[in-house]
């Protein structure tokens, strides 16, 4: 088996437009089918796993197009966008007759400065490559960049479409499943299909099938984090979230859904604030742990 087929998240990964999960679709093929079209993309999205990366890595994959892959978060500096950027625009593709791609994921964390000097390069280079950039969070994007690009939002795929797209990854991992349990495990984890896979792996993992009272038993730890907090343990909170794979994230929306039913002002607004702050960019360990002293006054 190969390495990436151990992750589920990766090994059913679309690898074309046809097969994604989006109502973008008919537009995205069009494009397709006559690349000197191509648009530079800006692909956005408030909630992680929702196939912008996928998309980008579709539209490649389909083209068979040189690419330069970056993640802004990590190469952000200035210094990139002048020589990387620059001098990959500016080579001569190795297809003739086919415009290379720069594919920039987790836009929303290139310094302002860098996004400045992109612009400047997206035109200069424009008959010779198209940008794809990613984002969760639009507004860091610098209005002149936005303009330049299609956008294409990922708010709320359609949940009949992401049933099929379950459906068909257990019965192609033969793993035993009803139509209410993966409809759970959309409620559980929508709009985040990447949250859904991830779950049917977990589920396979502890040998069990997709039935309502197994996605159940799988809330233990957030029930557990629960009593934590009700009982003012912020630390032992603190420990389990950074010593375990629990997502914050998650655990910050299960607080905020516990702090509905209880009319939780305090909790509420708390986590209102934490996602704010998480769908600005922020560390969503960091955010959540910090915030959990307010949480327990």
């Amino acid at each position: 088996m190969k390495p990436i087929d151990s992750v589920w998240t990766e090994k059913y990964r679309p690898k074309k437009i046809s097969y994604m999960v989006g109502d973008f679709k008919e537009k995205l093929l069009k494009y397709i089918e006559n690349p000197d079209s191509m648009p530079h993309f800006l692909l956005h999205s408030k909630t992680p796993g929702t196939g912008k990366t996928t998309l980008a890595k579709a539209i490649v994959n389909e083209l068979g197009c040189d690419v330069l892959i970056l993640n802004s978060s990590d190469d952000r500096k200035i210094e990139v966008v002048r020589e990387k950027v620059k001098s990959f625009c500016a080579t001569k593709s190795s297809i003739p007759g086919m415009r290379r791609c720069v594919f920039m994921d987790e836009f929303d964390g290139m310094l302002k400065a860098s996004q400045e000097a992109l612009r400047n390069i997206m035109e200069t280079y424009v008959k010779n490559a198209f940008f794809i950039l990613t984002c969760n969070n639009i507004n860091k994007v610098i209005e002149p960049l936005q303009s330049r690009c299609q956008l294409v939002a990922f708010a709320y795929p359609n949940k009949e479409e992401v049933f099929k797209y379950l459906k068909q990854i257990c019965e192609r991992e033969t793993l035993e499943s009803t139509d209410e349990g993966i409809n759970l495990v959309i409620e559980k984890n929508y709009p985040s299909i990447r949250n859904c896979v991830q779950c049917l792996q977990d589920i396979a993992t502890d040998k069990k099938s997709v039935t309502p009272e197994n996605i159940e038993a799988m809330n233990e730890i957030f029930e557990e984090l629960w009593t934590l907090l009700k009982n003012k343990n912020w630390k032992e909170i603190k420990k389990l979230v950074l010593e375990s794979t629990v997502d914050p994230k998650d655990v910050n929306s299960y607080y905020w859904k516990k702090a509905l039913e209880e009319d939780n002002i305090k909790l509420i607004q708390l986590t209102c604030r934490n996602e704010k702050d998480i769908a600005w960019g922020a560390d969503s360990k960091i955010v959540f742990v910090t915030s959990l002293i307010e949480m327990v006054k």
